[in-house]
């Protein structure tokens, strides 16, 4: 059952993140209707979906960078109406423009992400390419008036996921009263090779984190191995999670088993059935290396090889390819840092109410215990 989906809305975007990862997968052309909408969310509906959020570019511009042809209204309602969870990840001009222009869709939302790069102003700014640091923090404080669930997301890369930038996070968290919530770099393209951190800095910054903060959510399959989680049975993707492709030039809907596989991309949402698309080799190829990971021969000696399963999907095959030049989905996720000397640390869980990251990518959500 896929109860966790993302969804892509548009191919526009005002920000040039260094590390974007769907810039890749978006081409500007066409935009959305309402009976395309339409038609996605009834094959939504077919999967019995409990939650969606919306990423990938900034989610009002559904239809260009016009806010007043924004579909995003619609569609929140829509979902809405078949009670279905949203959440919307931004870098808070979605979360502005939707509050200023639609403040009755803006209450329907689940929870909220907002984008931090690094909690010092002219670091984020430059890496998102647009002044838009003093937007985050606007919209950390428009969620904190509404009493909408927010986190403050970040990916983890090697300039910034560092114990002074996360310790500044983390005030950020507490001034803001909201979730953090890391994702590890996913190298879809060559040139984030030199961003991901070492696996030094991964052992560090989330022991840091993990010590800090009461754990919400341990969806990445290497923390769980690393952590003793064994609720976890490698990465969800393909399997209870897929993305939502945004629109073609040519006026496809595609979809994909995980946000990041831009290679497994298949179908059209408006001409074909999701329950056939969900049975294609490009989902296949997913399911089938969380199910028969005795097969990757990197891991086979670990004993944490039930829970971790080779770790991220994406990860481990883009590492590969962008290092190798071969395409083989039976890789170790190079973020593995099991073999390094550490002190033993037992994460601190506590429920939290359901937000639209749960279980969904290989992530990790937390809650400041100060």
């Amino acid at each position: 059952m896929y109860k966790n989906i993302g969804w892509t809305l548009g191919n526009a975007c005002p920000c040039n993140c260094k590390h974007c990862y769907s810039m890749q997968a978006r081409v500007k052309n066409k935009d959305l209707t309402k009976e395309i909408v339409d038609k996605v969310i009834n094959q939504i509906v077919k999967l019995g979906v409990e939650t969606v959020n919306f990423g990938g570019n900034e989610p009002i511009f559904t239809n260009g960078l016009d806010v007043k042809k924004s579909l995003l209204p619609y569609i929140i309602n829509e979902l809405h109406k078949r009670n279905i969870k949203v959440g919307l990840t931004s870098s808070g001009i979605s979360v502005m423009e939707l509050y200023r222009n639609f403040p009755d869709e803006f209450q329907k939302l689940n929870d909220i992400d907002i984008s931090i790069d690094s909690p010092y102003e002219e670091e984020h700014d430059n890496n998102r390419g647009n002044n838009v640091y003093k937007l985050a923090l606007a919209a950390l404080k428009l969620c904190q008036i509404q009493n909408i669930d927010c986190s403050i997301v970040m990916c983890a890369m090697n300039w910034n996921f560092t114990e002074d930038r996360l310790i500044n996070l983390l005030e950020l968290c507490r001034k803001f009263d909201t979730n953090i919530r890391i994702n590890m770099l996913k190298p879809t393209d060559e040139k984030h090779l030199e961003l991901m951190p070492s696996l030094d800095q991964i052992q560090e910054g989330y022991d840091l984190l993990i010590k800090s903060c009461n754990t919400l959510d341990m969806s990445d399959p290497i923390l769980s191995a690393q952590y003793n989680n064994d609720k976890i049975s490698g990465c969800s993707c393909g399997i209870s999670s897929l993305r939502i492709n945004s629109i073609t030039p040519d006026g496809k809907i595609p979809v994909s088993p995980c946000v990041y596989m831009h290679d497994n991309r298949v179908g059209d949402l408006l001409t074909e059935d999701i329950e056939s698309i969900i049975q294609s080799q490009e989902f296949n190829e997913l399911k089938n290396r969380n199910h028969n990971y005795n097969n990757i021969e990197e891991c086979s000696d670990c004993d944490k090889l039930d829970i971790c399963r080779g770790g991220c999907s994406a990860t481990a095959y883009w590492y590969n390819y962008h290092t190798t030049g071969t395409k083989d989905m039976y890789k170790k996720d190079p973020y593995c840092f099991l073999h390094l000397t550490k002190e033993q640390i037992a994460p601190t869980y506590v429920k939290s109410k359901s937000l639209v990251h749960q279980n969904y990518l290989c992530t990790w959500i937390g809650r400041s215990k100060i």
